[in-house]
């Protein structure tokens, strides 16, 4: 018998293969709220097993895996969260993104039923995918995605754009949860806005604001940014935080009805993913999600957006590029010219 001799190795291959189970690990240890219980201080995999009910050496597993990833922190006590894990995985905390990975993994559901299948067979994914955004848990997964640094970056930058404080009205274009809308309206007493949002969607982001304080200072109109018009001269700011890539086959379009709603010396700022700034591994399995959802991409180049902006007369550009420390897309703002 001759024995075949490999000439490559399998391992880059095996470790994709293994990359599901780390994605497992993270949501069944927040599933049995271990992150939670480290909050108290270091335990042992054997007093962590007890305080969940689950077996010792299966527990034990798992939170190595978790620490071999940078998750948990290890030592001959025990294991204990990291100041990322404390910050991010734990219930009640102001940046906690329980929510937002659940957010994702309703994303990752075509994945596990049958991928192969989803990738030849025709469907509505696009108007699946737009239905759930009118729903409690999925608006408040995007709350939770855009406290980890986006609200905080989109609204630092806006605020100090030229002529911010003088602005009486906003727009927010897809505005859903409305958390950017009322960040703005607190940094200036004097603006009010309008979210634009599907028509299953609006209602519930008028009522989502007001139930928060912002009264007659929001409300929301039916809107749909593919073949709406929003109206004339009417806002002196609109924001668009991961809304353009939806319009990516028309950016063109899309962006003039934005263009056409704004007074002259008005500010469009988008915040989007832009290629080539993550990990190419997580921008290539994030764009897969994206277009399994049915839309065309999630990563617009700022040239390219940039370009579509200038031609409809926006100047003056002001940029933060992803490469944050917060984290986050690319924040690109331009200026309508008078």
């Amino acid at each position: 018998m001759r024995i075949p001799r490999p000439e490559t190795s399998f391992e880059p291959i095996e470790e994709v293969l293994y990359g599901a189970t780390a994605a497992r690990a993270l949501t069944a240890a927040m599933d049995l709220r271990l992150f939670e219980r480290l909050e108290a201080g270091e335990m042992t995999a054997a007093a962590l097993a007890g305080a969940v009910g689950a077996i010792p050496d299966r527990l034990e597993a798992l939170l190595d895996l978790l620490a071999a990833k940078g998750v948990l922190a290890k030592s001959d006590q025990g294991y204990a969260n990291t100041q990322a894990a404390s910050e991010y995985l734990v219930p009640d905390k102001p940046m906690y993104q329980g929510r937002a990975m659940a957010l994702n993994m309703h994303f990752f559901e075509p994945l596990e039923k049958n991928l192969a299948q989803a990738m030849c067979r025709a469907d509505n994914a696009r108007g699946e995918a737009d239905t759930v955004w009118a729903t409690d848990e999925i608006m408040e997964g995007m709350v939770g995605h855009a406290m980890g640094g986006p609200l905080l970056r989109v609204t630092r930058l806006t605020a100090g754009l030229p002529g911010f404080f003088a602005m009486r009205a906003m727009c927010d274009v897809g505005g859903n949860h409305g958390t950017f809308t009322m960040a703005l309206l607190d940094e200036n007493p004097s603006l009010s806005g309008v979210i634009l949002d599907l028509p299953h969607v609006a209602p519930l982001s008028e009522k989502r604001c007001r139930e928060r304080g912002y009264g007659d200072r929001i409300t929301a109109r039916s809107f749909d940014l593919r073949t709406d018009e929003i109206g004339e001269a009417e806002f002196d700011l609109a924001v668009a935080s991961h809304v353009l890539y939806g319009v990516a086959e028309d950016l063109e379009r899309g962006v003039g009805r934005i263009a056409r709603a704004l007074r002259p010396g008005g500010w469009l700022v988008s915040h989007h993913f832009a290629p080539g700034y993550r990990d190419p591994g997580l921008e290539a399995c994030h764009e897969l999600l994206t277009r399994l959802a049915g839309y065309p991409t999630h990563y617009l180049p700022r040239e390219m957006l940039q370009g579509v902006m200038a031609r409809h007369g926006f100047g003056d550009f002001v940029a933060e590029e992803p490469k944050h420390p917060l984290g986050g897309g690319l924040i690109l703002a331009g200026r309508k010219g008078k």
